[in-house]
């Protein structure tokens, strides 16, 4: 049976929500459970882009301690290029490796929407 987390919810440009002060260009979304949080899940995890005429870079970043607090961070898969193009895209992407957690560091945000980034597994 599969699982859904979602790792950063609607977000739009100029409108706090979240971690997202409504002005600020680079921010991380709060830590989301992955597919090894429960053990045996296994490393294959999808994790899904669904963006409006965004403008700006995402990067998925994953840690395997169990403590996101205190976590080293590093970077796993990254979509948008910062330029001031905007991209809408709905882009499934297949992660794999034993992450604990996962989240979001959205940098050079300018414009547009995130609707949601989610993994399941």
């Amino acid at each position: 049976m599969s699982q859904t987390q979602t790792i950063l919810a609607t977000t739009v440009y100029g409108q706090a929500s979240g971690n997202y002060d409504g002005s600020s260009q680079d921010w991380y979304s709060d830590p989301a459970q992955a597919a090894d949080y429960y053990r045996g899940r296994g490393g294959l995890q999808t994790v899904t882009f669904s963006l409006d005429q965004f403008e700006g870079r995402i990067v998925l970043q994953a840690t395997l301690d169990t403590v996101p607090a205190t976590a080293a961070w590093f970077n796993v898969y990254e979509i948008g290029d910062g330029s001031s193009v905007p991209l809408t895209d709905y882009h499934p992407e297949s992660i794999v490796g034993n992450f604990v957690w996962v989240r979001t560091n959205v940098t050079a945000f300018e414009g547009g929407t995130i609707n949601s980034v989610t993994i399941t597994y």
